[in-house]
């Protein structure tokens, strides 16, 4: 498939995968289509004002060395935060980093889901008292059923 006119208005995110020491992947969003780049390789191109979930996980020689997890939005005018593996940006809606924010925020994203949400359609004002939660609120609450999670 040969990208159209509006190519250079899209937004390229790299998937890479290599076992037990690398994975970068979609959590969620639909790409307007998907190019392989190689066994362990894929770009993910979307469209303008997409919202997608983007986790980043590397290993060390012992264990876990860097687990992250963005929520974006894609954008074709603008400023733009720079976000590794998305090029050339997007406006960043949620950041966690570490183990437990990581897991805090994929466990919003299931009670999200549980109450029938879609994270793709999901307003940019609920994905940022989201990430304020996340950073504010301390480590033992540790699902998004918890009462003082605000409602997002």
């Amino acid at each position: 498939m040969a990208p159209g006119p509006e190519a250079h208005r899209l937004t390229v995110v790299i998937l890479q995968y290599r076992k037990n020491r690398l994975n970068h992947r979609l959590v969620f969003g639909t790409a307007r289509f998907i190019v392989r780049r190689g066994w362990r390789r894929r770009l993910a191109a979307f469209a303008p004002d997409a919202t997608f979930g983007y986790e980043r996980w590397q290993a060390g020689d012992h264990g876990t060395r860097d687990w992250r997890l963005f929520v974006c939005r894609t954008s074709s005018q603008g400023s733009l935060t720079k976000i590794p593996g998305v090029l050339p940006g997007a406006v960043l809606l949620l950041e966690a980093r570490g183990k437990t924010k990581v897991k805090r925020a994929f466990a919003a994203f299931d009670a999200l889901r549980r109450e029938g949400e879609s994270l793709e359609d999901l307003a940019p004002h609920r994905w940022r008292a989201l990430h304020n939660a996340l950073q504010t609120r301390p480590s033992t609450l540790n699902d998004g059923s918890d009462p003082s999670w605000p409602r997002v």
